[in-house]
């Protein structure tokens, strides 16, 4: 067994390090098991095929032997040399796709075997006594990847920000300045350039002005006369072209404090573009549910899904934050993020927020 990472969100603990260090591993392992399956039912399919060449060969040679008494010449002698040749190097691909297989075989049943040793040292762990076995999301809230990355994210969201504004905006506000310079030169000798130089320029002026609001937009999603669920509605309106999602709200809508509401935003905004952008959906449906002392979101689609386990195991050893930056937002005004997905199933994340300002 080779040694991976472990996550900084469960260093703290040895014998839940040792678990994640395990479903690491074994995740890589399902990569590795399909990998091999993939590659049996490739050698399988260039044996069958093989197999089809070679009694193909064999009925042409039967042919060839039972007219050779009577047409023993040059031509024929030729094509069973031939004949033969070709069948002698069926035969021996035949042999190396088999070896082949019987490899690929025996590397897959050492790889089933080490996934049942680990899962079953896992599940051993899983039941010693104890706060040695503290739950790792309970360690993620005070040492999590994207804590450890906070400064990433943002470097990241500005540098969009800033592209969006320099290719948006910016580039519209260059083009007002090139036609009020040419209003200035044609004013007095050119009048119907300079008219037509002032209708472009007030248009430039114009769509930045559009723009440059819609990237503030972005930016400040709730405002003091728009909510979560005016800024929700919103934001599906601008990804109307991405696919069909479908908003809900049960209850009435109340404003929560700042902080509480902004992050419910962010959240619903990263799980409905993940729908969209890796999900392949039909239907997207987002729920907004206003409880007693509770806002609880839910984006639920019909999507591919994904395994759960196997993502959670793989945090923080990959690139892609995910589910660690939308639990963490939730765990920093005291909710919580459950994903519940499968393959072929769909995905469901849903995210529960306490309402301080809510009376009992």
């Amino acid at each position: 067994m080779t040694s991976g990472h472990i996550d900084v969100r469960v260093a703290g603990a040895p014998i839940v390090g040792l678990r994640f260090h395990l479903d690491s591993r074994a995740a890589d392992l399902d990569e590795r098991a399909d990998e091999l399956e993939r590659r049996l039912i490739e050698v399988g399919v260039q044996r069958a095929n093989l197999m089809v060449r070679l009694r193909a060969v064999e009925e042409a040679r039967q042919q060839v032997l039972e007219v050779l008494p009577g047409m023993a010449s040059p031509a024929i002698l030729a094509e069973i040399a031939a004949t033969f040749a070709e069948g002698l190097d069926m035969g021996t691909e035949l042999t190396r796709l088999e070896t082949r297989a019987e490899g690929i075989r025996a590397r897959l049943g050492d790889v089933t075997s080490e996934q049942a040793v680990l899962r079953t040292m896992s599940r051993q762990l899983s039941q010693v006594p104890g706060e040695s076995v503290a739950d790792p999301n309970q360690r993620a809230s005070q040492y999590s990847q994207a804590a450890r990355q906070i400064y990433e994210i943002a470097d990241v969201e500005h540098a969009e920000t800033a592209r969006l504004i320099l290719e948006g905006p910016m580039q519209r506000l260059a083009d007002a300045a090139l036609e009020a310079e040419l209003i200035g030169r044609s004013l007095v000798r050119e009048p119907a350039t300079a008219v037509g130089a002032s209708s472009r320029c007030r248009t430039a002026a114009a769509e930045a002005s559009e723009q440059l609001g819609e990237v503030i937009a972005g930016l400040l999603p709730l405002a003091e006369e728009r909510g979560l669920v005016g800024a929700v509605r919103d934001l599906l309106a601008a990804w109307s072209d991405r696919g069909i999602v479908l908003l809900h709200i049960l209850g009435s809508e109340r404003r929560m404090p700042s902080l509480a509401e902004i992050t419910m935003y962010r959240i619903m905004e990263q799980a409905i573009d993940n729908a969209l952008a890796h999900g392949r959906p039909q239907r997207v449906d987002v729920i907004l549910s206003f409880l007693p002392r509770l806002v609880v979101g839910v984006v639920k689609d019909d999507g591919d899904g994904f395994d759960v386990n196997a993502t959670d195991a793989r945090m923080g050893r990959t690139a892609g934050l995910g589910l660690i930056q939308m639990r963490e937002r939730a765990v920093v005004v005291g909710g919580r993020v459950q994903v519940r997905s499968g393959l072929g199933l769909g995905t469901e994340v849903r995210v529960t927020i306490p309402d301080s300002r809510a009376t009992t």
